[in-house]
C-alpha cells in the first residue's frame, strides 16, 4: 500500500524498484513498534536514512527516498512520500542509524495498521478487545472515557464512546462528523486513529492527552500572568478555527474540553472533547419535539447540563427556557412535594424546548453548524474569563441561579478582581459574551483581536492577584468533587439508596437554599453508611487543592447527574444482556434487533430483572415497553424493521429508550427556590476569593 503527501511546492521525484511488502518486512522482525521505520505520512529529513535491524537492503534503501515500512504483526505498509527541494542537499552525507527511539513513530504507526483490518466504513466494536487491551474505567474518568493499550505495540490509547442517537437519519449525521473528525489533522485537536461500530455506539480510538487539563497546569505554577492567558485562549482559538474549517463545531466548550498532549513544559494543548455528546441529544430533542414525544430524549442527555461547573460554560441559547410560557406549560420543577408522574422530570423538556425556539430557522445543517459555531466562540469568552480572575462569569451555588444568570447575561468585571486585568482583555470578554449570536465575535475576528494579536502586551506587569489562584483551586476543587461523587452515587447506590440519599440533604438544608457545603455532603454519605465515598472525596481532592474555603454543591443537580450516569450504566447492562439472549435464544449472531414476538421472554431473564430492579423499574415495565412496541407496529419504519415475509424485529436503541422511560425520574425539591442568591463577595473573607 503506498500513499502519497502533495505540496503545492516543486518536488523532487524517486522511484523505487518495484518490491513487494515481504520484501520490505525483515525476517523474523518483533511485533512491536521497532518494526516501523518513521513517522507516516511525514518525509524522511535530509541525511536520516532508517532501517530495519536485520532487514535487507531494500529496506533502509526504501527509507532513504522517503519511505516508511510499518507493521505490528501484519503485512507491512509502504508510504512514500513527497521529498522537498531543500531536503535533497545533505543527501550525499547520509548517515546509517541502525536503532531509533520508538517515541519517534508512536504517534502515527497505529493507524496504517488498522488500514490492513478495514473491509466496511468501520470495524465492529466486537474486533476492540481483539486488538486492544481495555482497561476498568474508574470514577475520576470522564463518562464513555477509557484507556486502552494496543496488544501488539503496547501503545496507550483513549476510548471515547458516543452514544449514537434514535433513527437511520441522525446515525449517519453523526456518522458523518466522524468521518470529518477522522480525517481531521491538526496540532490543536486529538488525532482520531481509528473507528469501531455497533448498533448502539460509536468507539472512537484516539491519541492520548496526558498532560493535564488547563487547571492543573496554571495551578502548577507559582507565576501566572494574563499573557500566559492570552496565549492560552490563542491556542484554543487556533484549535477551534481548525475544527470550524473542517466543517465541524462544539457548542459547549469548557476548559476540560482540552488536554495538554504531555507533561513537557511547552506541550501543545489540544482538544479532546468533540461535543458529539451534545449533538446527539440535540438532534433527539428537536425529532422528540417535533414528533410530540415527550421526553423520549432521555437516553442520550447530555450530563454536562447537570453539572453546574460545567454549565457555568453553556452559551444562553442552549440553555434559555423561554417556551414555557409560550406553550402555557407549567414551571417544570413540582411544588406540591407530592409524587411525582411517570414520565414527569425536573427538567421537563428543557432542551426540547430551547430547540423549538432558538432553532426553528437553523433546519438547515450549514444554518445549524453557524449557530454552533457562535456557541464556540460564547464558550472561548467564558474560558476567557475564568483564566483571568479564577471563577467563571456566571457562577452560582445553584443550577436555576446559573440558568437565570445565562439567561440574563449576567456579568461584570468585579474589583478588586479586575483591578489588574487590561481593558483590552475586557473588550475582548464583551465581544465574545454578546447575548445575541449575531453580534458575537466570531473565532476568526477573535484570533484578530488586538489582545490575542498583542498576547496582553499591554496588560500590567507581574503575576495575577493571589486571589486568583484561590478563585481557581476552589472552583476546580467543586468541579472534581461534582463529577467524582456523582459517578460514585451512580455506581454503587441503588434506586432507593439515592432516593433516600437525596431526602437527606434536603433534611440537612435547613435554609432551603438548594445547595450544600462538601464537608455537609460527606457528613450525609457518613450517616448512610456511604464512608467509602466520603472518604474518597475528602482524600483524593485535599492535596493539590488544599483550600481554607469551602466548595458549595448542588446536592439537586448532582442527584440528577447521578441518576443519569446510572441509567447510561444500567443500559451497558442491559445490552450485555441483549447480546448473551439474542445468540442464545434466538441463534443469530449480534445484530442489535430483537424479534418484537421474543420482547417478552427478554424481560424475563434474571440479569434483566436485576438490573430493571436496581434501577428502580416498576413490575409492569416489561408490559409498558411491549405496549410502546405495539404501538410503533402501527406506524411502520419507527424503529421496526421486517424480516422475510412476517418478522418484524426492533432495535435495542428503541428498546433502551423505552427502558429509561420507564425509570423513576429525577428526585422532586421539596420546596421551590423563588429566589436564589448568586455569587457574592464578602468584604470579610480572608483569603479574598469569591465565595
Amino acid at each position: 500500500k503506498a500513499r502519497g503527501r502533495h505540496s503545492s511546492a516543486a518536488i523532487a521525484t524517486t522511484a523505487v524498484a518495484s518490491c513487494s511488502p515481504q520484501a520490505l518486512r525483515a525476517p523474523q522482525a518483533p511485533a512491536s513498534p521497532s518494526v516501523c521505520a518513521g513517522h507516516v505520512g511525514q518525509p524522511a529529513a535530509a541525511g536520516d536514512v532508517r532501517r530495519q535491524p536485520e532487514g535487507p537492503d531494500g529496506g533502509w534503501l526504501a527509507a532513504a527516498m522517503g519511505a516508511q515500512v510499518c507493521g505490528q504483526g501484519r503485512n507491512a505498509d509502504l508510504v512514500l512520500n513527497v521529498i522537498q527541494p531543500h531536503e535533497i542537499e545533505g543527501f550525499g552525507n547520509l548517515v546509517m542509524r541502525t536503532s531509533y527511539s520508538s517515541s519517534d513513530h508512536a504517534f502515527e504507526a497505529p493507524q496504517p495498521c488498522a488500514a490492513e483490518r478495514y473491509t466496511c466504513a468501520y470495524e465492529p466494536v466486537a474486533m476492540l478487545p481483539v486488538h486492544f487491551d481495555i482497561k476498568e474505567a474508574t470514577s475520576q474518568d470522564p463518562p464513555g472515557t477509557r484507556t486502552l493499550t494496543h496488544r501488539t505495540s503496547g501503545m496507550v490509547r483513549k476510548l471515547v464512546t458516543v452514544r449514537k442517537p434514535s433513527g437511520a437519519e441522525r446515525q449517519e449525521r453523526l456518522r458523518a462528523d466522524v468521518r470529518r473528525l477522522h480525517q481531521l489533522r491538526n496540532e490543536g485537536v486529538a488525532r482520531v486513529l481509528e473507528v469501531f461500530e455497533d448498533t448502539r455506539s460509536m468507539m472512537l480510538i484516539t491519541e492520548p492527552c496526558s498532560g493535564g487539563t488547563v487547571y492543573e497546569r496554571i495551578l502548577q505554577k507559582s507565576y501566572f500572568a494574563e499573557q500566559e492567558s492570552a496565549v492560552l485562549i490563542r491556542h484554543l482559538l487556533q484549535s477551534m478555527a481548525s475544527l470550524h474549517r473542517a466543517g465541524l463545531a462544539h457548542g459547549f466548550l469548557t476548559p476540560d474540553a482540552f488536554r495538554f498532549q504531555s507533561e513537557q513544559t511547552h506541550a501543545s494543548l489540544k482538544l479532546v472533547d468533540y461535543g458529539l455528546d451534545l449533538k446527539v441529544h440535540l438532534w433527539d430533542v428537536l425529532s422528540a419535539a417535533s414528533a410530540g414525544g415527550g421526553n423520549s430524549s432521555r437516553r442520550t442527555e447530555c450530563l454536562q447540563l447537570w453539572e453546574t461547573c460545567r454549565l457555568v460554560f453553556c452559551p444562553p441559547e442552549v440553555v434559555r427556557p423561554t417556551q414555557a410560557s409560550r406553550r402555557g406549560k407549567k414551571t417544570p420543577c413540582r411544588v406540591d412535594g407530592g409524587k411525582p408522574h411517570r414520565g414527569e422530570t425536573l427538567n421537563v423538556d428543557l432542551l426540547a424546548e430551547v430547540i423549538d425556539a432558538h432553532l426553528e430557522h437553523y433546519e438547515d445543517a450549514s444554518e445549524c453548524l453557524s449557530m454552533l459555531e457562535a456557541a464556540d466562540a460564547w464558550g472561548i469568552g467564558t474560558i476567557t474569563f475564568l483564566l483571568l480572575c479564577g471563577y467563571p462569569p456566571f457562577f452560582a451555588p445553584c443550577r436555576y441561579a446559573i440558568l437565570a444568570r445565562i439567561d440574563k447575561t449576567d456579568f461584570s468585571f468585579d474589583p478588586p478582581f479586575w483591578s489588574k486585568i487590561s481593558e483590552e482583555a475586557k473588550d475582548f470578554v464583551q465581544q465574545c459574551l454578546r447575548a445575541s449570536p449575531e453580534r458575537r465575535m466570531t473565532v476568526s475576528e477573535a484570533l484578530e483581536h488586538p489582545w490575542i494579536q498583542s498576547l496582553a502586551d499591554t496588560s500590567p506587569s507581574g503575576s495575577m492577584l493571589s486571589s486568583f489562584a484561590l478563585n481557581l483551586r476552589r472552583f476546580y476543587r467543586t468541579s472534581l468533587i461534582e463529577g467524582f461523587a456523582a459517578n460514585s452515587l451512580a455506581a454503587k447506590l441503588s434506586y432507593s439508596e439515592a432516593h433516600e440519599f437525596h431526602t437527606r440533604c434536603c433534611e440537612t438544608d435547613q435554609n432551603k437554599s438548594g445547595f450544600l457545603t462538601a464537608t455537609d455532603l460527606r457528613q450525609v454519605l457518613m450517616t448512610l453508611g456511604h464512608g467509602d465515598i466520603a472518604e474518597a472525596i475528602a482524600v483524593c481532592f485535599s492535596r493539590m487543592l488544599r483550600h481554607p474555603g469551602e466548595s458549595y454543591i448542588d446536592y439537586q443537580a448532582l442527584s440528577e447527574s447521578a441518576r443519569l450516569r446510572r441509567e447510561r450504566l444500567i443500559e451497558e447492562e442491559l445490552w450485555q444482556s441483549f447480546k448473551a439472549f439474542s445468540s442464545a435464544s434466538v441463534g443469530v449472531e449480534e445484530t442489535g434487533r430483537l424479534p418484537v414476538t421474543c420482547l417478552r421472554d427478554f424481560f424475563q431473564v434474571s440479569d434483566v430483572r436485576k438490573s430493571m430492579s436496581r434501577g428502580g423499574a416498576s413490575q409492569d415495565v416489561c408490559d409498558v415497553v411491549c405496549s410502546a412496541v405495539d404501538g410503533a407496529l402501527r406506524m411502520p419504519g419507527v424503529g421496526l424493521k421486517g424480516v422475510g415475509d412476517h418478522v418484524l424485529e426492533v432495535d435495542f436503541i428503541d428498546i433502551a429508550s423505552e427502558v429509561v422511560r420507564c425509570l423513576p425520574p429525577s428526585m422532586q425539591i421539596r420546596k421551590r427556590f423563588e429566589s436564589v442568591p448568586n455569587m457574592r463577595k464578602h468584604d470579610d473573607d480572608v483569603d479574598g476569593s469569591v465565595e
